[in-house]
């Protein structure tokens, strides 16, 4: 599909821009109160965590005061096998059931499908032809392990957090999806990977979205990619949010901000100009500089570029 949205997908961006269907959260890393906070402002439908959570509780504790507002959805990353505390506090959540990966699920009238983890060569090097690889399962890589090697009588919790070919074949099964979110990013990205660019044109999905790189890319507005591609991709920094469908049809929020402020941020940031003003910030309890310029106090973020710019601390 050559059109950046269906006719469908492209209907239901129109309909209540304020408040978003979905939002997309970048790494958390422990650290949920962006989350909480965009969530108790935005209201949307339903959340969806991009992996690297590491819930210093567990998760549904650590989610509760928005546990009422919005469905809550997650896929998990490398980090969220890092100590047993990570990996419990994810597994061992209430809400461990909201694992989406290997799965596609319809969430705010979308059809979500996921990817969590990376790709780590002694399992399965995606540049290689998936027959190749060490492992097809994860049940096929324990039953190569004694006893002794095991973690909880399963494999190592490190690789719980690896993708295996059995986890992206179970999605390729599938006959369509929406939304593609994963860890790992497509082959847009640097780092990305062919296989996942693949995986989404056969799910027919228009969106991609990926964490794990701590960087806020719109491909489409960078010129990384072109309005004919056959999805949309963005990646979402540590700390920030993607809020779908995107305001104004497609455009982000700092798109509306008066021309002197955006001149401004992009004299003190340059290239990274809409990465600052399009992350929560805690001064502004909780909004991005964006939106809270947009929402009247321009004035306020205007005073945090210049002491930025003039050496300040904010």
């Amino acid at each position: 599909m050559n059109s950046l949205f269906s006719s469908d997908l492209h209907a239901r961006s129109e309909y209540n821009q304020s408040k978003p269907k979905l939002m997309f959260f970048g790494d958390p890393h422990g650290d949920l109160d962006p989350v909480i906070a965009a969530v108790e402002r935005l209201r949307p439908e339903a959340t969806v965590l991009l992996g690297d959570i590491q819930a210093r509780r567990p998760l549904h504790v650590e989610l509760r005061p928005i546990l009422d507002l919005t469905e809550i959805w997650f896929i998990h990353g490398n980090h969220d096998t890092d100590s047993d505390a990570d990996y419990d506090n994810l597994w061992g959540s209430e809400l461990a059931d909201r694992n989406l990966h290997g799965r596609i699920v319809e969430i705010a009238g979308y059809k979500v499908a996921a990817l969590g983890g990376i790709f780590r060569s002694k399992i399965w090097d995606p540049r290689q032809p998936i027959e190749k690889a060490a492992f097809q399962s994860s049940d096929a890589m324990r039953r190569t392990m004694k006893r002794e090697e095991r973690w909880r009588d399963g494999i190592s919790r490190k690789h719980r957090s690896s993708i295996f070919p059995a986890d992206y074949q179970q999605l390729l099964r599938h006959p369509s999806a929406d939304i593609l979110v994963t860890h790992e990013a497509p082959a847009v990205h640097p780092h990305g990977w062919q296989v996942i660019n693949e995986l989404a044109e056969k799910l027919g999905v228009e969106l991609v979205v990926h964490g794990h790189h701590h960087q806020n890319i719109d491909y489409l507005g960078e010129g990384l990619m072109t309005a004919a591609a056959p999805f949309r991709a963005f990646g979402v920094d540590m700390g920030s949010h993607l809020a779908w469908p995107l305001h104004s049809q497609g455009r982000l929020e700092s798109d509306g901000l008066p021309q002197d402020l955006l001149d401004l941020a992009t004299q003190v940031f340059g290239a990274e100009a809409r990465t600052w003003l399009d992350k929560p910030h805690e001064l502004l309890d909780g909004q991005t500089p964006a939106a809270f310029a947009v929402g009247g106090d321009s004035e306020k973020v205007r005073l945090m570029l210049n002491a930025i710019q003039h050496g300040g601390v904010v």
